[in-house]
């Protein structure tokens, strides 16, 4: 099986700017709480779910089971 996630990376927060293209993909998770949010991390050698400040610019992408 394999799974293809692009590797957008992800819009700074101080201005702006894209950071991390081709190299890093970060989507959001559903669960947010008050200004953090769990998001899904990866590269080419790690994949965790972190939680950190909703003002960083992670895709959003729609999965279905």
């Amino acid at each position: 099986m394999f799974c293809y996630l692009p590797a957008p990376g992800f819009r700074e927060r101080a201005n702006g700017g894209l950071s991390s293209v081709g190299n890093n993909g970060f989507s959001w998770a559903a669960t947010a709480s008050s200004v953090y949010g769990t998001y899904l991390g990866f590269s080419v050698t790690d994949l965790n779910s972190y939680a950190n400040g909703r003002v960083y610019g992670f895709q959003l992408r729609c999965l279905s089971e």
